[in-house]
């Protein structure tokens, strides 16, 4: 569907950018980690559970303890969006905005959130899907549609053993922050929060609080599934970042390739799309914009998932 509105941009009183009406909270954005990947493909090669060294007698022999290495592949999808610009638009309603740039923007945008949509969605394959296919199975608690609790929080808390059993960050939508909130309430505590940094339009980076659990932020990204039943419902646990080293602290992070972590947007553009049978051409400018990105986990004991749990405290009011 080509831009529509093109006059509006035209006038001197114009906003530079189109604002997003219906803003969507993803406060995990910029908080994620990136890691250029040379290639498409990036392999983890994980061992099972260490066995403990033994204490043997002199020359007495040791026990085989070789490990059994598995290689565990991450590669990248293509994130994409098509925009249409007609050409009389842009020849007319060029000044003082360039409808173009303009739409260029909005378009990263959408390249965001749809990352952000996928890493909370079952694809089936862990080389490309999303968290719930990276998970390791033991480390899901599912609460097969009951009430959210303290209890279950602690066990999926516990269940990350990475960073010394210390998630980085939690990560879930508005409602699901908003059952552990009430659930606070309901015991006569006050939600606890901690200082967390972000952008405020007016006075710049500022420090303020969001929702916190045992001093871990809780983060929302509200472009996970929004659905109404207890089994659309995930409260991720993680440990973002991957130092490199030789120990368990190889989380997540989201890879690119390597030249495009600093701009993760490709931009193509033609001009007008043919109709080979009315051997006509349309007078749009057509833009592609594409980010290829995926996720990869290194420790799996830096991921756990608490799922499948009804929401506590609804309102009773509705949008007027």
């Amino acid at each position: 569907m080509p831009f529509t509105g093109a006059s509006g941009t035209s006038n001197k009183q114009a906003s530079k950018w189109l604002i997003e009406n219906e803003p969507v909270k993803v406060q995990i954005h910029g908080h994620w980690p990136t890691l250029g990947v040379h290639g498409d493909t990036l392999v983890h090669s994980r061992v099972p559970a260490l066995v403990d060294a033994s204490v043997v007698d002199p020359c007495d022999p040791a026990k085989d303890h070789s490990d059994a290495a598995t290689p565990h592949r991450f590669t990248m999808v293509n994130y994409a969006t098509r925009l249409e610009v007609c050409m009389a638009n842009q020849d007319i309603s060029r000044i003082p905005n360039l409808i173009e740039a303009i739409e260029i923007e909005v378009g990263k945008i959408k390249l965001d959130y749809g990352f952000y949509a996928r890493m909370d969605t079952v694809v089936g394959d862990p080389s490309i899907g999303g968290l719930p296919d990276l998970v390791a199975p033991g480390n899901v608690l599912d609460l097969a549609g009951g009430l959210l609790s303290f209890a279950c929080l602690e066990a999926a808390f516990n269940l990350v053993t990475a960073n010394n059993g210390r998630p980085t960050v939690i990560m879930s939508n508005s409602r699901s922050q908003e059952s552990y909130r009430n659930l606070c309430w309901a015991a006569g505590i006050e939600p606890p929060s901690m200082p967390w940094r972000w952008y405020d339009p007016f006075k710049g980076w500022q420090t303020g609080d969001v929702t916190e659990f045992h001093g871990v932020p809780w983060l929302i990204n509200d472009k996970m599934d929004q659905g109404p039943l207890p089994a659309n419902r995930r409260i991720y646990f993680m440990v973002l970042g991957d130092d490199g080293g030789t120990g368990p602290t190889r989380g997540l992070v989201k890879i690119m390739p390597a030249d495009l972590v600093r701009n993760p947007y490709i931009l193509r553009a033609t001009s007008g799309v043919p109709d080979f049978v009315a051997q006509e051409v349309n007078m749009t400018r057509d833009l592609w914009l594409t980010m290829p990105a995926g996720l990869a986990l290194g420790s799996q004991g830096a991921l756990s998932i608490l799922q499948n749990f009804a929401h506590i405290g609804d309102c009773a009011a509705v949008p007027a």
